[in-house]
């Protein structure tokens, strides 16, 4: 337990955080409230190595969680050294002694809660903050891409809330970087399962790196339409309509075989989903735009107006305006929910 312990640099420990049960792996980490001398507070995630020796493979899960330590602790920095202001930005890090053993963590800036939070939070609709949401989360997305480098476990809890700031997106811990090996590199379905993209659920993992990396974020950026604005993920959509002999831990055949039961099952989410919004611009807009980034099928996915020679079919640019758009005819009272 560190609650009190001084990190030096004017840091000490406050309250340990409780482990959300949405957090993604991270079994062998532990969070902490931080307050430093200069008024600044912080969250502390430090690596608990005491559970790691007390597994049935102590040797094996030091190496796994220090290595995923130094991984995000680097793609952390270079987030930071390329100035992504839609990153959680980590403040600092460091070793401490904690009875016999030395612990490493990271502080990071603080956060007043998560998106799914604040959604439990609100007394209205507040079309223009959803919208705005969106708008921010594709953006980190832009920024993480334009480094080379995956999110691969983007849900609701790893989209935090700033009193001045908006959102962020957080937990790096699952990222992929074009230039480095990471520890999870190799998992097929390297974020949270329950939000992850068909292709990956089906385990139809033998793709590029653009397919299987990008236009997996592509998607769950897409998912997050649906979240906020139904309260339930797109894959969790897409499987409410299927017949259980098609879901992910029956199906035995192959992604081909599934898709077109897939592509039917999304025509109806895509359906009810318009039946969510009465402006018809608002319904428009958000539909077209969720039907190019949730395709089950990640050949048709992606920005319908790429051209090839330019950038990437998952590029964001063009929804990025269009959410920023929305948002401003939002505020002005030009686009509304009902």
């Amino acid at each position: 337990m560190m609650e009190g312990l001084e990190l030096g640099k004017g840091w000490t420990v406050g309250s340990r955080v409780p482990r959300s049960p949405c957090q993604t792996g991270g079994t062998f980490s532990c969070s902490y409230r931080v307050s430093n001398t200069d008024g600044r507070d912080g969250f502390l995630k430090a690596m608990d190595y005491a559970s790691a020796l007390a597994s049935k493979d102590p040797a094996s899960e030091l190496h796994r969680i220090t290595s995923a330590y130094l991984f995000e602790r680097m793609v952390l920095e270079e987030c930071s050294a390329n100035g992504m202001s839609r990153i959680v930005k980590a403040i600092d890090s460091g070793k401490a002694q904690v009875g016999n053993s030395v612990v490493e963590y990271l502080i990071f800036e603080p956060a007043i809660g998560d998106v799914r939070a604040r959604l439990g939070s609100l007394r209205s609709f507040e079309l223009a903050w959803r919208l705005g949401c969106i708008h921010n989360i594709c953006v980190g997305v832009r920024q993480l891409h334009g480094a080379g480098i995956a999110h691969q476990d983007l849900k609701p809890s790893n989209v935090l809330e700033f009193p001045q700031g908006g959102q962020k997106l957080a937990d790096l811990g699952r990222a992929w970087h074009r230039g480095w090996q990471s520890p999870f590199d190799d998992f097929p379905c390297p974020g949270d399962v329950s939000y992850a993209p068909p292709e990956l659920l089906y385990r139809d993992v033998v793709r590029g790196d653009e397919e299987r990396r990008f236009g997996a974020d592509f998607y769950l950026a897409g998912s997050m339409i649906a979240f906020l604005f139904t309260g339930v993920r797109a894959m969790e959509m897409v499987i409410s309509e299927l017949d259980p002999q098609f879901h992910p831990d029956r199906w035995e055949g192959t992604y081909v075989e599934v898709l077109p039961y897939l592509q039917r099952a999304f025509s109806k989410n895509l359906a009810a989903l318009q039946g969510n919004f009465h402006d018809a611009r608002l319904r428009d807009e958000l539909c077209d735009v969720y039907k190019q980034m949730c395709n089950p099928d990640i050949v048709a996915r992606g920005d319908r107006f790429h051209r090839s020679a330019i950038g990437s079919r998952f590029g964001l640019e063009r929804f990025i305006s269009k959410f920023d758009m929305l948002r401003s005819l939002a505020l002005a009272g030009k686009v509304k929910h009902q």
